[in-house]
């Protein structure tokens, strides 16, 4: 998933990020899963000190959260083989600020993440699973002892560089440091996709409808730190580009899912979750000067309603305004508009500014489904 938060110790983020050093040179192996060696033992040892290290602060998935050893037991059904070659364990973690997980088949999640995923009446299950499904798959690829090896030859690539110089047969195009740190990124944005796609067919074949994994991207997204500027982590691709990429896939899996499970209500996951998409605002002066807010919104496997929650400062005001409306969101395109009454002046009715606006939209028992911020320009 996403990389750490702040709050996790230091030496987690160090080891578990892709991390790129500007002197290596790039390489064009991508050491797929099958070319892992057997005799490779380094991931295991960072397994163990990535488990004696974290134990401490961690806590078994328990009480409230034995659900989600529920749902490992229900994935890892469909791999007998994998089952024996790891020791697989949930552990919840306080402050690790996502998922994430060790070699050995421990897989981490934080504490709030996981409350958030509970809070989802009903669909607490298949969002455990599209969490979990994805760092199986990284673990069962070996996807530690991937990234490794793969910068153990950039490493090695870039001694070469040092050693023979400018004229060697290595120069050029293997110079370039920043093509380098690119083709690191891109090594590991892909071993991510691979993950997801992995991920998405094993939780399909478990019986948890594959929209829970776009209903878990968005819920991710709208964790605090998530959608703050600036944030951006290389070695993931965006949810966005996550989605873009798995559509074919999804389309496979949708037809994959209805055929095993086509009283879906009778699956592991239960019912379809909802999920909503939210596109970007728009703001125009109505004919009696009132601003007038649009929001477009699409929904999928809704039954009932959403509320859609807009914020945002308006021109020469010091409070933040919130308004709230409820929505059926039955079409494929639905425009929500809130009015806002003129201002006074007729300056700042004509000047025209910028806003940021946040939407966020929750179910009918006020959970979150999604959460976006966008600059709204006022006219």
């Amino acid at each position: 998933m996403s990389g750490l938060s702040g709050k996790a110790p230091r030496w987690v983020l160090v080891a578990l990020l892709c991390a790129f050093r500007p002197n290596l040179a790039p390489a064009q192996q991508n050491f797929p899963p099958e070319t892992v060696p057997p005799a490779f033992t380094a991931d295991a040892v960072f397994a163990a000190r990535v488990r004696s290290l974290l134990l401490p602060y961690t806590e078994p998935a328990t009480g409230r959260f034995a659900v989600g050893k529920q749902v490992l037991e229900t994935l890892l059904r469909q791999l007998p083989g994998a089952r024996a070659k790891f020791s697989w364990d949930l552990r919840i973690a306080s402050g690790a600020g996502n998922v994430f997980s060790s070699p050995d088949g421990t897989i981490f999640v934080d504490e709030e993440l996981a409350q958030a995923m509970g809070s989802r009446a009903g669909s607490g299950p298949g969002l455990w699973a599209a969490a979990l499904s994805h760092e199986i798959a990284h673990i069962i690829r070996r996807d530690w002892a991937r990234r490794y090896l793969f910068q153990k030859l950039l490493t090695e690539a870039g001694s070469a560089q040092i050693t023979l110089g400018e004229s060697g047969p290595f120069s050029g195009a293997w110079l370039d440091a920043q093509g380098a740190s690119s083709q690191l990124a891109s090594f590991c944005q892909n071993m991510e996709l691979e993950a997801d796609a992995e991920g998405l067919m094993l939780m399909t074949h478990a019986g948890f409808d594959p929209d829970f994994i776009p209903a878990l991207h968005h819920l991710l997204e709208a964790q605090p730190g998530q959608a703050d500027a600036g944030f951006f982590d290389p070695s993931h691709p965006s949810w966005d580009e996550r989605e873009q990429k798995l559509q074919k896939l999804y389309v496979a899996a949708g037809r994959e899912y209805d055929r095993l499970w086509p009283e879906r209500y009778a699956s592991p996951g239960g019912n379809s979750p909802t999920v909503v998409y939210v596109g970007l605002p728009s703001a125009k002066r109505g004919s009696s000067g009132d601003l007038e807010v649009l929001i477009p919104l699409h929904c999928e496997n809704l039954a009932g309603s959403v509320e859609v929650v807009l914020r945002f400062r308006p021109p020469d005001s010091e409070f933040p305004t919130e308004l709230r409306q409820f929505a059926g969101c039955t079409s494929n395109r639905t425009l929500i508009t809130f009015n806002l009454p003129s201002p006074p002046s007729t300056e700042v009715r004509r000047r025209r500014s910028r806003a940021q606006a946040e939407v966020s939209v929750l179910d009918d028992s006020g959970a979150l489904l999604t959460h976006s911020r966008a600059a709204l320009t006022l006219r």
